[in-house]
């Protein structure tokens, strides 16, 4: 009876273990946990540089006087628009006038010397002809002809030297364009070559702006910048960047950069605010939003859903960094899946269910293009 008892407990405990056994294996598997992503699509990066600048002239001419003297008037002021050829300033010619009529006087002389050389030349030509006088005197008289036309001609030249100097006391506009300064006042003696009157050239104008030294890697020469009045944005040119700088200013550590603009509006006059703009294709890069980002773990990471299902973590290199997304320069693959929402729930190899319907479907970012502010006004 003893050993009935002792049989049956054993099996019921036997029993009772291999029941446990077989919830423990019936248990269901954990639920994949939905999670919104986004599909990963390159593109290129657009480096953008915008600013503000100001439109000069393309040349600038700093006019002088070709002859010193004593300035008796100045004729414009700063800010007159002059044209090619018109009289700017003066210089007293007294003393140029002398010059001229000494000149005429000198060449007066000549040719009366020639006139007394020349028949007496043809003279003793004829009586050495006949032989009724010596070479030697003959000689003498074709020597003096020679030396009274040559004075002639030292006489012509020097009246037109001093008829050239007579003219210089007169400046006159090289070009057309506008008076941009002035460095001489009436009474003021001037020294040849000295400025008295600056001129932009109105015809080849021109936008200056200052880039960051960060960014003036980006600018090449010959690539088109859109360039438009401060405040009026439908006044507008695509203009050309025709040079960059090859020195950074010593104050603000910014690169001169010029671009030339083809007929230009006349409301892009001289000294005017102007906004430019310039783009260029840059790398391959992914964008997506910055709620992807891990905020634990070494550097920035994201969650890469692998094809089981899983979720596993990649650390990525950033290029830019904005409030609503982040460029990706480094570390994704096209058409891989990231999760966007409740990144800092996850775990590692935790499976989940991609959402990719309604308003929690992947979204590409191709579109995604951010922009650079790289210019500054000169």
């Amino acid at each position: 009876m003893r050993q009935s008892l002792k049989t049956f407990l054993c099996a019921s405990v036997a029993c009772v273990c291999l029941a446990g056994c077989s919830e423990e294996k019936a248990a269901p598997p954990t639920a994949a946990r939905p999670a919104r992503v986004v599909v990963v699509a390159p593109h290129n990066h657009a480096f953008a540089a915008q600013g503000a600048g100001r439109i000069q002239s393309r040349y600038v001419s700093q006019v002088g006087f070709e002859v010193g003297g004593r300035l008796t008037a100045r004729e414009v002021d700063v800010g007159a628009v002059v044209k090619r050829g018109e009289r700017l300033a003066r210089l007293s010619a007294i003393d140029f006038q002398n010059k001229v009529t000494a000149a005429e006087a000198d060449l007066t002389a000549a040719k009366a010397a020639v006139a007394q050389a020349a028949p007496q030349e043809e003279r003793y030509r004829i009586l050495i002809a006949n032989g009724h006088t010596t070479r030697p005197i003959y000689e003498n008289a074709v020597k003096a002809l020679q030396s009274a036309q040559a004075q002639v001609q030292s006489a012509e030249a020097n009246l037109r030297i001093a008829r050239n100097q007579l003219s210089y006391t007169e400046l006159r506009a090289p070009d057309d364009g506008v008076v941009t300064s002035t460095a001489a006042d009436p009474g003021q003696v001037v020294s040849a070559g000295q400025k008295v009157v600056e001129i932009s050239r109105s015809s080849e104008r021109e936008a200056v702006f200052a880039v960051a030294s960060e960014h003036v890697a980006q600018a090449k020469l010959g690539m088109p910048v859109k360039v438009w009045v401060q405040g009026r944005p439908e006044i507008a040119v695509i203009g050309s960047l025709r040079q960059i700088s090859p020195e950074a200013d010593s104050t603000t550590g910014t690169f001169e950069v010029k671009v030339t603009l083809p007929l230009p509006p006349p409301e892009m006059r001289l000294g005017a605010v102007v906004i430019g703009r310039a783009e260029t294709e840059g790398p391959e890069v992914i964008s997506i939003p910055s709620n992807a980002l891990l905020q634990s773990g070494d550097g920035p990471q994201v969650w890469v859903v692998a094809e089981d299902g899983t979720v596993h973590r990649r650390a990525v290199e950033l290029l830019e960094f904005s409030a609503d997304s982040v460029v990706v320069s480094r570390g994704l693959s096209a058409g891989e899946e990231v999760v966007t929402a409740g990144v800092n729930w996850l775990a590692e190899g935790q499976p989940v269910k991609p959402e990719t319907g309604g308003k929690s479907g992947a979204t590409s970012l191709a579109e995604a293009r951010p922009v650079k502010a790289a210019m500054g006004g000169k």
